[in-house]
C-alpha cells in the first residue's frame, strides 16, 4: 500500500472491513457491520477514539 489510511473499520474479531481517511464513511460502515462488533481504529490517537468516540 502506497499511502496510509488514517481509519482502519475492524469487527470484533479483528477481522478487517476497510482502510480509509473519510470518517463519513468509516462511521457508516461502523453501523453497518454492527451486528458483527465493528469498531473503527484511528491512526493518530488509537486508544483515546477507540474506547470513548467510536465505541
Amino acid at each position: 500500500m502506497s499511502k496510509k489510511e488514517r481509519y482502519t473499520v475492524k469487527t470484533g474479531k479483528g477481522k478487517i472491513i476497510k482502510l480509509t481517511n473519510d470518517l463519513d464513511e468509516a462511521l457508516k460502515l461502523k453501523e453497518e457491520y454492527k451486528h458483527e462488533g465493528a469498531y473503527i481504529e484511528d491512526k493518530k490517537s488509537p486508544k483515546k477514539h477507540r474506547t470513548t468516540f467510536f465505541h
